[in-house]
């Protein structure tokens, strides 16, 4: 697969390897922190360029990262097709992408903001398309031509605002589900309960399953894992 891989770089430098080692060595709770901190497009792309390499490591190893085999088994729940073709917002690495390969799904593309993530998403094969694009803008992805979604951990402190989900819905064909997670502490806050209820008072959606999961192991649940439908 990763026949999609040929993006243009828009003058963007390769990562300087002392900032990749500063990553490598501090702690993944740390990283985390840092994530959860960011409060610009700008401060998201440093981070995400520089800790690409050893993002996996981090948060499967260090902090028990069990988000995207869970909303990837909730996706698996309602989609027999296992050549439907999938939509992964803000794949990153290509986590949730592994989860989908594994349950059987043959025909993915992911998405993404961060060349340097996407690129470490390409040699793990699994994806057919990958593309890179600002979910906080317009897609470059036609009207309804994607069967099903998931996201895992993009909607989350300081990365993607509830609008976005008015273009994913776009590129989603009517019937298609979208499975996704959003950190529990915006739910309200960042207007996603509010956006998701007026889209769905609008008939464009309808929530079919929303319920409270942990990211990690050993926490309490702190993300809304949803899973909604394009009429």
């Amino acid at each position: 697969m990763g026949l999609g891989w040929g993006l243009a770089r828009s003058g963007k430098t390769v990562p300087e390897d002392s900032k990749e080692s500063d990553i490598a060595s501090q702690s993944s709770e740390t990283l985390l922190a840092r994530a959860y901190g960011l409060k610009s497009p700008d401060q998201a792309r440093a981070l995400y360029r520089d800790w690409a390499g050893t993002y996996d490591s981090h948060l499967e190893n260090g902090l028990g990262y069990i988000a995207p085999a869970q909303i990837a088994a909730m996706l698996d729940e309602v989609l027999e097709d296992r050549a439907a073709r999938i939509l992964d917002v803000g794949c990153g690495t290509g986590l949730v992408g592994e989860r989908l390969a594994t349950l059987g799904f043959s025909s993915i593309d992911g998405l993404d903001f961060s060349p340097q993530m996407l690129a470490a998403a390409a040699e793990k094969d699994i994806y057919h398309e990958l593309l890179e694009s600002d979910l906080e803008g317009t897609l470059g992805i036609a009207d309804a031509i994607y069967d099903a979604g998931i996201s895992c951990g993009t909607f989350t402190h300081g990365h993607v605002g509830p609008g976005a989900l008015n273009e994913i819905f776009r590129v989603l064909r009517s019937g298609a589900v979208f499975a996704c997670t959003i950190h529990t502490h915006l739910w309200a806050d960042a207007g996603f309960a509010q956006h998701i209820a007026a889209l769905e008072a609008g008939g464009i959606i309808i929530v079919e399953k929303l319920v409270d999961k942990p990211y990690f192991e050993a926490a309490e649940p702190d993300g809304k894992f949803c899973l909604m439908r394009k009429l």
